[in-house]
């Protein structure tokens, strides 16, 4: 991978990583909303969600137009990139997760079928079975990630639905 597409997968992973923009995407999805909206639904400062949207603006998350009435201000919507962004970033995900809850599901009952059949021995199978177990708590935790995932995967759906 080059030097600048490695810089621009880690600056989207960033961008991505705050749940603020995140929330702020969700709800821009749904409609569009001026920064003063967004910021009384998440409860942070109008500067706050100002910082967010340039962010999510500057790398194309998000585009904005100017609502004339009462007086002249931007409201933030999501963008088709964005949108193909979120849904490809989505997919991807929750494959790689269905793939890792296999593979470790699939490992534990190898181990326990060779424990059994005695082609390892107790200190074997007592030196694994916690890694193991350890591995699978941890995919178990990562289930909040994939939840906001299908969400976003929604999001992307009804998006597309609205466009059509």
């Amino acid at each position: 991978m080059s030097k600048a597409l490695e810089k621009r997968v880690e600056s989207l992973h960033k961008l991505l990583a705050d749940p603020t923009r995140r929330k702020i995407l969700k709800l821009i999805s749904v409609k569009p909303l001026n920064p003063q909206e967004l910021a009384t639904k998440l409860g942070i400062s109008r500067p706050a969600v100002e910082k967010h949207l340039k962010l999510l603006l500057s790398n194309y998350f998000c585009e904005r137009t100017v609502e004339p009435f009462p007086t002249p201000h931007y409201v933030y919507y999501i963008s088709d990139p964005g949108v193909e962004l979120i849904d490809v970033i989505t997919s991807a995900a929750i494959t790689f997760f269905q793939s890792m809850d296999g593979i470790v599901a699939a490992e534990i009952e190898q181990l326990e079928r060779d424990f059994v059949l005695g082609r390892i021995n107790r200190a074997e199978y007592d030196t694994r079975k916690p890694l193991l177990t350890k591995k699978q708590k941890e995919l178990g935790e990562l289930q909040l990630t994939r939840i906001w995932l299908e969400e976003a995967k929604k999001l992307v759906s009804e998006h597309s639905e609205e466009k059509s």
